[in-house]
């Protein structure tokens, strides 16, 4: 009798352990997000949600490194990268003309331009997959909008979806984030900016003070222009950049 219970202690060892192999296959091919879709099928619900998430984290890292804008007109070129001008004055002496006093709003704009035909693009192939599938799908043309909030960018999909085949589900909207520091980096931006336009420079260090997980980068360029880099210390990947030109001096009268 001993000797069965050992034997069937073995077995179920070796059940788990095959178990725990083929996640960890899973996790290395497809990535972690994907194991739970070999016990459950993705939700239409969810499906749509990433269709929202992937062109939202896009345009982030598009706007991260070029000042707020997608397509920057007034630009300073650093590093193969088109930096927007927040706070600019063509004169000497002078100090800047902020560019963007609602920063935060003219952000969520170029998010909702870039991401909202491709969210709809992909909500429509959900949509056809699912008919494909035999359910029938009545819809809206969605409303998406973007919200800059601490640590999360909002997405909310108004589109009065319904999914029937058996049974009917209904979403008046579907609420969904991305992490990302954006938020508060771009409070940082327009309060520097602002700095720039009052006095004509900013004190890096009395951020850094404030904000001791944040890494203020500011690197003096040619004509008067200074390229502000903010970092996130404990991911390096949340990050903005932008540039500024105010109380700049003639070429000879530098240094």
């Amino acid at each position: 009798m001993v000797g069965k219970k050992s034997k069937r202690a073995q077995v179920t060892v070796f059940i788990i352990l095959a178990i725990a192999i083929i996640i960890v296959l899973v996790i290395l091919l497809t990535g972690k997000e994907n194991i739970f879709s070999i016990f459950s099928p993705e939700t239409p619900v969810n499906q749509i949600k990433k269709c929202a998430q992937e062109p939202v984290e896009e345009a982030i890292n598009i706007l991260k490194v070029q000042g707020g804008s997608l397509d920057p007109e007034h630009y300073y070129l650093y590093q193969g990268n088109k930096v927007d001008y927040l706070c600019y004055t063509e004169e000497y002496y002078k100090t800047c003309i902020m560019q963007k006093p609602l920063l935060k709003q003219s952000i969520e704009q170029e998010i909702k331009k870039y991401s909202d035909p491709r969210i709809k693009n992909c909500i429509d192939s959900v949509k056809a997959s699912l008919e494909g599938k035999g359910y029938s799908v009545s819809m809206k043309n969605p409303e998406i909008s973007y919200s800059l909030v601490p640590n999360n960018v909002i997405i909310n999909i108004d589109a009065d979806l319904r999914i029937t085949k058996e049974t009917t589900e209904a979403y008046k909207s579907i609420k969904t984030d991305v992490s990302s520091k954006l938020y508060d980096m771009v409070m940082i931006a327009s309060s520097i900016s602002n700095y720039e336009a009052r006095y004509g420079d900013s004190e890096t260090m009395t951020y850094m003070m404030y904000y001791p997980s944040l890494k203020v980068e500011k690197k003096k360029q040619g004509e008067g222009t200074t390229i502000y880099i903010l970092t996130d210390r404990d991911y390096e990947e949340n990050k903005f950049m932008f540039a500024s030109r105010s109380l700049a001096l003639p070429a000879g009268l530098i240094g």
